[in-house]
């Protein structure tokens, strides 16, 4: 088989670790193109956490031998969350309820350096886990300042650099939004801010279940993620570096990472997500190890001979990432040839600098009632703003700042999408 081919059976056998994948409602089978909100779990996940609640359920210690076990599997867990993301190791990863959780954690720990006339930087293209916590600073004289996208949703970098005259202390940016699917040029806007000596907070969680990500490559200072896009459980972990401490110089929160990061897991771990998200990697290598099967390679990409862990698990998303652009540029295909459609985000033309997520409207058809229609049919997705609020409000005004959106992931196929848009055209003709 050519490489397309190879690529479309691993990926449709991938369906098959899913047992969620096989459910229906209405009678309909169901569409599961919601990811953005969330991916369903492998059955890798489901085995790991039963097996956790049967030989495994204990706080974490160090003598005893269950609480050992568990003290073990804390560490394996944030080392493999390190691999995901190409950390250097398991002292740069600390567990916690979810991304949100750790913005605030971000803006409370650099917030007690920062001072009245200090600047930040947001952006408009941002879930507002990580716009809200850093406007609550502005309470304190900080000045926020609001980095802009243009009519596309795509962050304008001459502004930026406008901005980085301020010297501002921090810059908070998604490295992809969760509306448009547009990713954003993280390398550079980290560099940067570097070279104004501010400090990178990155958004990765819309990223995280498309990509490889390699948080070292891009330089990022802090960042965070959702354990529950990337095909596991409920909650979050963050990234804090520690290769360049000395750009923590003068912040409180050097000391506290110059051991490790396990100081910011604060109280209890969910023992049984951690174990989850444990076989949402073993999930990932065992995709690497299908596809490899299937005549695939990894030769020649930055992963080929990196450590098992991270070659296992960011191999895999490798794979995904070449899969899903084939997803996306045959939704937007398909996408073109409805009649009124307003697609928001980088033109249906150009599908390169996206992920397979996709808000758009109709024209004389309401959000929420094409939503209804759709879920009446079995379609699981999203209408309203998924929390881009102000990214939406700029893009989607007419339409009170909400829109219909798709989200997919490498488990959908290209099948679904010609289903869905046989679906779409009948909702479209019975609410016009």
């Amino acid at each position: 088989m050519n490489h397309q081919q190879a690529l479309q059976h691993t990926f449709e056998h991938a369906r098959s670790y899913f047992p969620s994948l096989g459910d229906t409602y209405n009678g309909h089978p169901v569409l599961f193109f919601d990811n953005s909100a969330g991916a369903q779990v492998s059955r890798f996940v489901i085995d790991r956490v039963t097996d956790y609640y049967i030989h495994r359920n204990a706080q974490k210690g160090t003598i005893f031998k269950r609480t050992a076990d568990m003290q073990q599997v804390i560490v394996e867990a944030r080392q493999l969350a390190a691999d995901l993301i190409g950390a250097a190791g398991h002292e740069e990863i600390a567990f916690g309820q979810n991304a949100t959780n750790f913005f605030h954690l971000f803006a409370h720990h650099l917030g007690r350096d920062l001072t009245a006339g200090d600047h930040i930087i947001i952006t408009e293209a941002d879930h507002h886990a990580n716009v809200n916590p850093w406007l609550e600073l502005a309470e304190r004289g900080i000045h926020v300042h609001v980095w802009h996208v243009d009519e596309y949703g795509s962050l304008e970098m001459e502004q930026y650099r406008e901005l980085l005259d301020l010297r501002p202390k921090v810059v908070a940016a998604g490295w992809a939004s969760n509306a448009t699917g547009t990713v954003h040029p993280m390398k550079e806007i980290a560099r940067l801010a570097h070279e104004a000596g501010a400090l990178v907070v990155a958004d990765g969680v819309q990223a995280a279940s498309h990509l490889p990500m390699d948080v070292k490559e891009a330089d990022v200072d802090f960042a965070a993620f959702s354990t529950y896009k990337i095909f596991g459980p409920h909650m979050g972990f963050g990234y804090f570096n520690r290769s360049h401490l000395e750009r923590l110089d003068g912040w409180k929160i050097r000391k506290e990472l110059e051991q490790d990061a396990y100081f910011f897991e604060v109280g209890s771990q969910n023992h049984e997500g951690i174990e989850g998200f444990i076989g949402s990697t073993e999930y990932l290598a065992q995709l690497t190890r299908d596809a490899e099967a299937n005549g695939l390679s990894l030769a020649g990409t930055p992963f080929a001979d990196a450590s098992p862990g991270r070659r296992s698990t960011a191999g895999a998303m490798h794979f995904a990432q070449l899969y899903e652009q084939q997803l996306t540029s045959y939704f937007l295909k398909r996408l073109q040839e409805i009649p009124g459609v307003i697609l928001y985000g980088r033109p249906a033309e150009e599908p390169a600098g996206r992920l397979p997520v996709f808000a758009f409207n109709i024209e004389g058809i309401g959000t929420d009632a094409l939503g209804q229609a759709l879920n009446d049919a079995g379609v699981e997705a999203r209408t309203g703003n998924y929390l881009a609020i102000s990214l939406m409000e700029r893009l989607a005004g007419p339409f009170g700042g909400g829109a219909l959106r798709i989200s997919l992931v490498h488990y959908n196929t290209i099948e679904e999408i010609d289903r869905f848009f046989g679906i779409l055209e009948t909702a479209r003709q019975k609410l016009t």
